[in-house]
C-alpha cells in the first residue's frame, strides 16, 4: 500500500481526478466566489520574486535589501523564461561569486562553488528550498518547471542553516498550489536534437484544497559522439487551507536522469588537442542512472500579525548506478589514453525535521525580530564500487578511437561502506533595530553531530561525535534611504566523508568568513553593490581518480564582487557584474603554498539585458547575455595545467503571438566559440556546447 501511495503516477492520476471532479461539481460563477473568499497566507517567502528586496531566507523576515547586513543575487521567473534557463547551471551566468563546477559525467547534477569554496564534488551541491534548510543526498540536476525563482544568498549562513553554508547558499523558491485555475504547456527543440516537453498546472479542488502538478520530459542528443541522455521529472503538490491562519502543504518530487557517462576530453602537455566531439569512454558501458524522490509536509501557522511558525518534515531518497570507462593518464606517445573501468551503486536516505518560530517585539524604542530554529536529521549513504584489477588498463587512441577493445572485467571491490550521520541543531537569532539608521544581527547555532562509517572491506567501524557552535553577526548602517553599509562575520562546520589511509574518519571542515560592503539604490528599480569577502577553511577534502581523498589542509579565498542592476526605461533592464576571487592553498601536506583551487577563475564578468517592445501589435522582447570566465586550475591538485579563459555570447527573442501563445528563439554561443566549462582532472575536461538555437512554444490555458 505504501508503495502505491508514494508512486508518482498515482499522485498524478489522483490530482487530475480531483481537479476534474471539482470543475464538474461547481460552475464558473461559484468558482470565482470561492477564489474571492480565500485570503492568501504569506507566512514564508514562497512568493518572493523581487530583485531589490532581501530574500526572506537571509534573516527569515522580509526587508528592503538595504536594511540587512547581507546581499544576494536574484534570478527571477522572467529571467528563467526569457533566457531559456533549464538547469541551475544555466542560471549561474547571471550572478556573481558563484562558479560552475564539474557536473559529474556531463550534467547529471548541479555543482557550483560559492566565493571560491565548493562542496563534495561527488555528491552535488546542497541547496535550500523555500527558506528551509537543505537536505543532503543524491539528487538529479534540478528541473526548472517547478521553480519560481532562485536566490544566491551571500555571506555566512551556517548559524541559520547548518553545515557548510559559509560563503553563501542557494535558495530555491518553488511554485505553489493556487486556487485560481491555470495551466501552461511548453514545447522546445534545438539544433543539437534536444527535445523537451513540460506541463505546469494548478487550481482549486474545493474552497480548502488546491493542487499543483509539474511534469517534464527531455530526450537529448549531443554534439558529442555516442552521448545522449533522458530526463524525467514529476512534482505533485497539495495545499490544505485548514483555517485563515493555518495551511498545510504536501510537496513531492520524483526525478530520473539516465544517459552516457561522459568525462569530456583530456589535456595533453597542457593543451586541448582532441576534437571536441570525440568520446573517449565506452558506448557499450550503457547508461548511468540517477534517481531521487522527495516528500515534504510543511505546516505554516500565523499566531498573530507579529508571530508565526513553519514546521516541516522531509524525506528524500537517491540512487546512482552504472558503469563507465575513464582516462587515468596519457602515455608518453601523446596519443594513447590509459583508461580504467568502474561500476557504482550508491544509495542515500535522508530524514529532516525543522521548526522555525519568528516573532517581532519591542523593548522601549528598540525593535527586535527574533528567530528560533530547531532541527534534527538522519542521513545514510551506502557506497559500493568495483574496478578492474590494479596494474591493468584499457588503452585507446584519443585521435582515432576504436571502441570495444581491451575491455577490462570488474574484478576488484574498491569501495564497500555505509556512512551514517545524525544531526541536531538549535539556533537563536535576533536582528535588533536600534533606530532608523542602525541595526545589528546576532545569531548562533549549537550543533550535535554524530558520524560513523562501517567499512565492509575491513570489517571495521569508525565513529566520532562533535558539538560545534557556529555563530554569525552582522551590522548595517543606512545613512539615507538610498545608501547602506554593512559587515558580517560567521563560522561554519561540516563533516567530511570517507576514511583516510589508516581507516579513520577525517577531521571535519572548519570555516570562518568575513565581509564588508555597501549598497546604493539610486533609482527605485536600480542599485549598485560592492563587497569585499575573506574566508578561510581547514580540512578541505578532494577525492582523486583512485577514490582516495586528499586533505588540502588550510585554504583561503579573498575577493571583490561588484553588481549593477539598472532599469534604464520601462522597457530596458540591464544587469552587469564582476568578481575577483583569489582562492589558494595556505598550508598543505600535498600542495605548495599558493597553489590554486580547482575551477576557480580569478576574474569572471557578466552583462545581460532585456528589452521589451511592441511588434505589430504584439508584446515582444530581445535578450542578450555575455559571459567571461578567466583562466583556472584544471586539476584537483594544482599541477600547473589551466583551462583557457573564454567569452560566450547568447541572444534571444520572444513574441506573444496570442494572449495564450508565446514563441521564443534562443541562440547560445552565437559566435560558435570552442570553450571548456570545467574539469575534475586535466584528463576530464568538460566541453562547452557549440552554436545552438532553441525554439520554444508556450501555451497557457
Amino acid at each position: 500500500m505504501s508503495k502505491f501511495l508514494f508512486h508518482p503516477l498515482t499522485w498524478s492520476i489522483l490530482l487530475v481526478q480531483l481537479s476534474t471532479h471539482a470543475v464538474s461539481a461547481e460552475n464558473e460563477s461559484a468558482s470565482n466566489q470561492i477564489v474571492a473568499q480565500l485570503p492568501s497566507i504569506t507566512i514564508t517567502a514562497e512568493k518572493q520574486d523581487e530583485r531589490h528586496s532581501s530574500s526572506q531566507a537571509i534573516t527569515q523576515f522580509n526587508h528592503d535589501l538595504l536594511e540587512v547586513p547581507f546581499t544576494k543575487s536574484h534570478v527571477s521567473a522572467q529571467d528563467i523564461q526569457n533566457h531559456n534557463v533549464q538547469r541551475i547551471s544555466d542560471a549561474l551566468s547571471f550572478v556573481n561569486g558563484v562558479v560552475y563546477q564539474d557536473s559529474y559525467g556531463g550534467g547529471f547534477w548541479d555543482n557550483y562553488s560559492f566565493r571560491g569554496f565548493s562542496t563534495d564534488p561527488n555528491m552535488g551541491t546542497i541547496y535550500m528550498r523555500n527558506g528551509l534548510s537543505s537536505v543532503s543526498g543524491i539528487h538529479t540536476a534540478r528541473d526548472m518547471v517547478n521553480i519560481q525563482a532562485i536566490d544566491f544568498l551571500k555571506g555566512p549562513m551556517a548559524a541559520m542553516y547548518g553545515q557548510g553554508a559559509i560563503g553563501g547558499i542557494m535558495n530555491i523558491t518553488t511554485k505553489q498550489p493556487e486556487w485560481q485555475k491555470k495551466s501552461n504547456v511548453s514545447l522546445s527543440g534545438s539544433t543539437l536534437e534536444e527535445y523537451r516537453a513540460a506541463l505546469d498546472t494548478t487550481g482549486a479542488i474545493n474552497q480548502d484544497l488546491a493542487y499543483r502538478l509539474g511534469l517534464a520530459y527531455e530526450d537529448n542528443q549531443s554534439f558529442r559522439d555516442h552521448v545522449d541522455n533522458q530526463h524525467y521529472y514529476i512534482a505533485p503538490q497539495l495545499a490544505w487551507k485548514i483555517s485563515e491562519q493555518t495551511q498545510l502543504n504536501l510537496d513531492t518530487e520524483f526525478s530520473e536522469s539516465k544517459g552516457v557517462f561522459d568525462r569530456g576530453v583530456p589535456m595533453v602537455n597542457g593543451k586541448l588537442p582532441v576534437n571536441n566531439k570525440t568520446f573517449l569512454g565506452e558506448p557499450s558501458d550503457g547508461d548511468i542512472e540517477i534517481k531521487d524522490q522527495m516528500y515534504q509536509l510543511r505546516l505554516n501557522h500565523e499566531f498573530n500579525e507579529d508571530w508565526n511558525n513553519t514546521t516541516a518534515i522531509t524525506y528524500s531518497h537517491g540512487e546512482r548506478a552504472g558503469t563507465s570507462t575513464e582516462i587515468s593518464s596519457i602515455a608518453s606517445d601523446g596519443r594513447t589514453a590509459n583508461r580504467f573501468r568502474r561500476s557504482r551503486q550508491f544509495e542515500t536516505d535522508t530524514t529532516n525535521f525543522q521548526s522555525i518560530l519568528r516573532g517581532k517585539f519591542d523593548t522601549g524604542v528598540i525593535r527586535h525580530e527574533l528567530v528560533t530554529n530547531v532541527e534534527a536529521g538522519h542521513y545514510t549513504i551506502d557506497q559500493a564500487q568495483r574496478r578492474n584489477a590494479e596494474g591493468t588498463n584499457s588503452p585507446i587512441d584519443i585521435y582515432n578511437p576504436i571502441y570495444g577493445q581491451n575491455l577490462l572485467p570488474l574484478t576488484r571491490i574498491s569501495k564497500d561502506m555505509k556512512e551514517t550521520q545524525t544531526m541536531m541543531g538549535v539556533n537563536l537569532q535576533d536582528q535588533i533595530f536600534l533606530n532608523e539608521q542602525w541595526n545589528i544581527l546576532l545569531g548562533g547555532r549549537f550543533n550535535r553531530l554524530e558520524q560513523q562509517i562501517e567499512n565492509h572491506l575491513t570489517a571495521k567501524l569508525a565513529k566520532q561525535t562533535f558539538t560545534p557552535f557556529t555563530p554569525r553577526a552582522g551590522i548595517n548602517y543606512q545613512p539615507t534611504e538610498q545608501l547602506s553599509f554593512y559587515s558580517n562575520w560567521g563560522k561554519a562546520f561540516e563533516l567530511n566523508t570517507g576514511l583516510n589511509k589508516d581507516n579513520e574518519l577525517y577531521e571535519p571542515e572548519k570555516t570562518e568568513s568575513w565581509e564588508v560592503g555597501g549598497k546604493y539604490k539610486f533609482l527605485p528599480q536600480s542599485w549598485f553593490g560592492l563587497t569585499y569577502f575573506d574566508m578561510e577553511k581547514q580540512h578541505l577534502l578532494t577525492e582523486g581518480i583512485t577514490d582516495s581523498y586528499v586533505d588540502s589542509g588550510r585554504v583561503q579565498s579573498r575577493g571583490v564582487e561588484l553588481e549593477l542592476q539598472h532599469q534604464f526605461t520601462d522597457k530596458l533592464r540591464v544587469n552587469a557584474n564582476y568578481t575577483y576571487t583569489d582562492a589558494e592553498i595556505v598550508e598543505s601536506e600535498v600542495e605548495d603554498k599558493g597553489a590554486r583551487l580547482k575551477n576557480i577563475p580569478k576574474h569572471t564578468a557578466n552583462l545581460s539585458a532585456d528589452y521589451q517592445f511592441d511588434l505589430a501589435g504584439h508584446d515582444a522582447g530581445l535578450v542578450g547575455n555575455i559571459n567571461y570566465y578567466g583562466k583556472r586550475s584544471a586539476n584537483y591538485i594544482d599541477n600547473g595545467t589551466s583551462l583557457p579563459d573564454f567569452t560566450v555570447v547568447n541572444i534571444g527573442g520572444y513574441v506573444q503571438l496570442r494572449p495564450d501563445l508565446r514563441a521564443q528563439l534562443n541562440i547560445d554561443n552565437l559566435f560558435d566559440q570552442d570553450y571548456y566549462v570545467a574539469s575534475y582532472t586535466n584528463y576530464w575536461v568538460q566541453v562547452g556546447e557549440p552554436l545552438k538555437a532553441t525554439l520554444s512554444l508556450n501555451w497557457k490555458f
